[in-house]
């Protein structure tokens, strides 16, 4: 298993990450991705787009900046890309309903506004948004990219 990291991955922000793939055996390869994070060499069609945090998603789904969002969502839909978001956000966030109570420590977003737009990402471009912890995310990335068939196995995915 190799793994395409994305070029504009900042090295502080995936050293968990990283050590995770170094730890496992899994080699790994920085390369500039059109869309999304990560990859599996030679499986394009199923993209892992990491998000830092709740707010960071609340950033692309609900600011002024989420027409360029959308427009790498639909580039990844009219490819033929499964395009799958993992939040990472702890352990205090695993459902939609976490997400409707979460409470922004700046800004105007309120939880509910940001669970109803991942909604309506996951109803309208089958984008599904996975929660994890910072530790567990190197892990959630392997397992989500090594499914043969990712909405096949929802319940398997969507699990820390």
């Amino acid at each position: 298993m190799k793994i395409w990291v994305d070029s504009r991955e900042k090295p502080q922000a995936i050293q968990n990450i990283i050590a995770y793939f170094d730890k496992h055996g899994i080699e790994w390869e920085r390369v500039a991705l059109k869309t999304g994070d990560y990859m599996l060499d030679g499986k394009p069609n199923l993209i892992v787009d990491r998000k830092q945090s709740l707010g960071e998603l609340a950033h692309n789904l609900l600011s002024d900046d989420r027409p360029r969002f959308y427009r790498e969502i639909r580039r990844a839909r009219d490819s033929g890309i499964q395009l799958i978001i993992l939040c990472e956000h702890g352990p205090g966030v695993k459902t939609y309903a976490d997400v409707k109570n979460w409470k922004p420590k700046f800004g105007k977003v309120t939880g509910k506004a940001l669970a109803d737009a991942i909604f309506r990402l996951e109803l309208a471009y089958g984008v599904p948004v996975y929660y994890c912890g910072k530790r567990s995310t190197g892990k959630r990335i392997v397992k989500i990219l090594s499914q043969e068939d990712a909405d096949g196995n929802e319940n398997l995915l969507r699990g820390d």
